[in-house]
């Protein structure tokens, strides 16, 4: 009986401290009823800083679609080393995070990592615009001895008016950027769109880099210093003269990319990315680099599917390995270069029924078909998309039969 109220104590207080060390969930409003509010779901922070204060580690903060500037705690937002997540409300969807806006109004930075965190603190699903800095470098973001993680994030029209990296800055960091458009930024010095320095290793995956620019010409898209800097599956062009610039102990390797003027390595290509809709002395704010295609491009201002004349070298052309299982039906069973590569706005390639992706529909795809016969479950076979493969796809399939691809 003894060890029986003693085990049980046990459980109550490893069950307590469970509890008590919980991650919690801090949420944020523009439109919030209180200010500064209490971070709640009925009553959140209206200020981004006022809810990472909140913060514990482990902790993540999510921030409500709306337009955040004005005030100082809306900008140069610091962790002070807390491993913690702030996100909008789904990182996932382009259009929530076009609406979820950081703007500094060129009275600081949006993010200002300098406190040790590290690469479990995640930064997603936001728009950082007309972020400035005239005392250093980093026009959105300023990573020193730090490696958050940065995905999904739109970091446009930012400077860096005294020295580089107009959009980020790294120095000593092992950040990841995943799924980011970097557009539009500009700095005094180099690295108008990224800089790294100072034995930074830094991971770009899936990522646009265009249209970014540095008075000094010198890696107008990515330049790298006494560091190492990985990027695959990513498009890096329209970026004034040079798009990459490898310094004194600079060592950037790139792979399955697209790079204008070209670069060496596997899978890499030279080539005209057919974005939507880009122009490199136009205006950034109504760039769309969703790749053209003839089978189906999202048109996130439609919010609907169209066809283009053109489809892009860029899709089904990034890394083998990858994981393309987000990107929609039909595709080459292959994840796009981009940063809509491996997500579910991935520009579409080929006929839906073409299951074997050999450019043409015929018994080898029928067996495959039949093999899925009433099957309960979505899968590229479900051509009508509701769950189970049935006579509405036959009939889907069958209006395809004998189509080859020109």
């Amino acid at each position: 009986m003894f060890r029986t109220k003693a085990l049980l104590g046990v459980l109550f207080v490893v069950s307590v401290a469970s509890i008590s060390n919980a991650a919690n969930i801090i949420y944020v409003d523009v439109n919030g009823p209180n200010t500064p509010g209490t971070g709640s779901y009925e009553d959140p922070f209206r200020r981004i800083q006022d809810a990472i204060d909140s913060a514990d580690s482990n902790d993540t903060v999510i921030v409500a679609e709306g337009v955040y500037t004005g005030d100082p705690n809306n900008r140069d937002l610091h962790l002070d080393g807390k491993t913690i997540t702030i996100r909008s409300t789904d990182p996932n969807d382009p259009n929530v995070v076009a609406n979820t806006i950081i703007d500094p109004n060129h009275l600081g930075r949006s993010f200002y990592f300098h406190s040790g965190e590290d690469t479990n603190c995640v930064v997603a699903g936001f728009t950082l615009q007309n972020g400035a800095t005239d005392d250093g470098s980093g026009g959105a973001i300023y990573c020193r001895d730090s490696s958050p993680t940065i995905r999904n994030c739109v970091i446009i029209k930012n400077t860096a008016m005294f020295w580089s990296g107009g959009g980020i800055y790294f120095n000593n960091s092992e950040s990841t950027i995943r799924n980011c458009i970097i557009a539009g930024n500009s700095a005094r010095a180099t690295g108008g769109g990224v800089k790294c320095v100072s034995c930074s290793n830094l991971a770009i995956i899936n990522c646009t880099i265009s249209g970014n620019s540095a008075e000094w010409q010198q890696g107008e898209g990515i330049f790298c210093f006494e560091s190492t800097v990985s990027i695959n599956n990513s498009i890096i062009r329209g970026n004034g003269l040079e798009q990459i610039h490898d310094a004194t102990g600079g060592d950037a390797t790139v792979t399955y990319s697209d790079v204008q003027n070209g670069w060496s390595g596997t899978g890499n290509i030279d080539t005209d990315p057919c974005f939507a809709s880009f122009d490199a002395n136009g205006e950034p704010s109504i760039w769309d680099f969703h790749l053209q295609s003839a089978y189906g491009r999202c048109d996130p201002n439609n919010q609907t599917w169209v066809t283009d004349s053109n489809t892009s070298p860029c899709i089904d052309a990034g890394d083998p390995n990858s994981d393309w299982g987000d990107e929609p039906w039909p595709n080459g069973k292959r994840i796009n270069m981009g940063a809509y590569g491996g997500t579910n706005q991935a520009s579409m390639n080929g006929n839906p029924a073409d299951f074997d992706i050999d450019r043409s529909v015929n018994f080898v795809d029928f067996a495959k078909f039949s093999d899925k016969w009433f099957a309960q479950e979505f899968c590229i076979e479900d051509l009508s998309n509701n769950g189970v493969v049935d006579f509405g796809d036959f009939r889907m399939f069958a209006e395809n039969w004998l189509w080859q691809r020109e």
